[in-house]
């Protein structure tokens, strides 16, 4: 895991795995790597990041020669994830990166084999930068998260209501019907009974 230095700097300790600062330490600085595109040039090169609210400040060496990037928050177009296939059988890395248009600042916050590690981090982050939560697919494709929750494919039936508030009568009362007068049985009154006997 990353090591939290007394200057609010996490390094990479090796196995591939960054952790930047929690997003409420902003205005922070870290090591990390820009994360390049499908089909562009840019690859993970080493950078030094200072991060706050308004901007991302990008420290690298191109040729040789120190070069500071510097772009707004707002240019940003969201906090992405991404889970991918890793070089090592039956592993994955899982990231948080900072997505830009431009490959050049895409940043990573967190690079991790346990994709668990993201759950919290990822909306912290989103919310700390008032940006909105992406998410790159298995295509390549960057989506809003809204694009993978579940929708209702139509208009629900309506619920029942209460007789009470319909004023209709309940089904089993519909069922029901009044005597007919025809129908009433005979009743001999003032006869007398005959019984048999043996």
């Amino acid at each position: 895991m990353g090591r939290q230095t007394a200057f609010d700097i996490v390094e990479d300790n090796g196995a591939g795995q960054i952790f930047a600062p929690e997003p409420g330490h902003l205005p922070t600085a870290f090591q990390s790597r820009l994360h390049g595109t499908a089909g562009s040039d840019i690859g993970p090169l080493p950078v030094h990041v200072k991060l706050d609210s308004q901007n991302v400040c990008i420290s690298r060496l191109e040729n040789g020669t120190p070069t500071t990037l510097i772009a707004p928050i707002h240019a940003y177009s969201g906090v992405m994830v991404q889970i991918e296939a890793s070089e090592e059988p039956g592993a994955v890395a899982a990231r948080i990166i900072l997505k830009h248009s431009d490959p050049q600042f895409c940043v990573v916050l967190i690079e991790t084999d346990r994709p668990e590690q993201l759950a919290t981090s990822w909306p912290a982050w989103a919310t700390a930068l008032s940006l909105p939560m992406l998410v790159c697919d298995t295509g390549g494709e960057v989506k809003p998260i809204e694009a993978f929750r579940a929708s209702p494919t139509g208009k629900p039936n309506p619920r029942r209501k209460l007789a009470l508030l319909t004023g209709r009568r309940p089904r089993f009362l519909v069922l029901r019907h009044s005597g007919h007068p025809n129908r009433q049985e005979t009743v001999y009154s003032g006869e007398r009974e005959i019984i048999a006997r043996n």
